[in-house]
């Protein structure tokens, strides 16, 4: 990604270019280009704005899109460690209005994860939640068939981050709907509040998926005593893995958090020790 100026309006963009070794794959690149269309019918103000999509004088295709500033999820929660729960409310409430018009245009992020959720601030100084990367998920480049462990790996990051997947993306469904993103915020709520994920990526992708598919939830309150039953009753909804007994859309799951959290979204939680 990178910053560039728009030689006609003079307004400082961000241009996204497909990496060379994908550039090759005609069904990337068809991908690449009708994702970048269904992202900008996308109107929001919490989904980054896509200005125009084409090709470089290379042949690579680019996207060019808002040039943002401030930082994604995944880098607040590395510096703060722990999101109050009023500002974990926040935040997942904003991606759900962005998810919300997507779901409604029919789009389904696949990939939505900490470093995809960037915090940045509108003119008035409020802060305010942009999705970025709608549809990039489906990317695949393919790789060495006897290269197990980075093929995995690479799927991983192409159809999903390993823990903030859906089981019926683990499984490789073909019913993947928008519920697999509702799925991934129930993830991000979890580790905002908790500061670590809900599954230890750590053992490999290979176990994780297993325990995503299988393994026991955490309960919160039970690392966190000061988080109330309320939240533990909402994060099993927003991981249960059929998708018919999940929250069904992303303004009710929002809604839910919202009164789950209560008794504790004006105050912060103590940091872990």
């Amino acid at each position: 990604v990178y910053r560039a100026l728009d030689r006609l309006t003079k307004a400082k963009v961000a241009v996204k270019v497909l990496a060379s070794e994908l550039a090759n794959s005609t069904v990337v690149i068809e991908r690449f280009f009708r994702e970048a269309r269904a992202a900008a019918s996308v109107k929001s103000p919490h989904i980054v704005d896509i200005y125009d999509s084409s090709r470089l004088e290379d042949g690579r295709p680019f996207i060019a899109m808002e040039l943002l500033e401030g930082e994604s999820l995944y880098d607040r929660m590395a510096r703060i460690r722990l999101i109050d729960p009023k500002s974990t409310v926040r935040i997942i409430n904003q991606c759900c209005k962005g998810l919300a018009k997507a779901h409604a245009a029919g789009i389904v992020h696949r990939d939505l994860k900490p470093e995809n959720i960037f915090l940045t601030r509108a003119e008035d100084g409020d802060e305010i939640i942009k999705l970025l990367d709608f549809g990039l998920a489906k990317f695949y480049a393919p790789v060495d068939t006897d290269e197990k462990s980075a093929r995995l790996t690479r799927e991983g990051a192409v159809f999903g981050t390993p823990a903030y997947m859906s089981p019926e993306q683990v499984k490789g469904q073909g019913n993947v709907d928008y519920r697999a993103d509702l799925w991934a915020l129930g993830c991000m709520a979890f580790e905002c509040l908790i500061g670590r994920p809900v599954w230890n990526t750590d053992q490999g992708v290979a176990m994780t998926f297993a325990a995503i598919a299988q393994g026991p939830l955490p309960i919160p309150s039970k690392i966190r005593q000061d988080l109330p039953p309320t939240f533990d009753a909402w994060f099993r909804k927003a991981l249960e893995r059929d998708p018919n007994l999940r929250f069904q859309s992303a303004k009710e799951l929002a809604d839910e958090l919202a009164r789950a959290l209560t008794a504790t979204s004006h105050a912060s939680l103590p940091r872990l020790p």
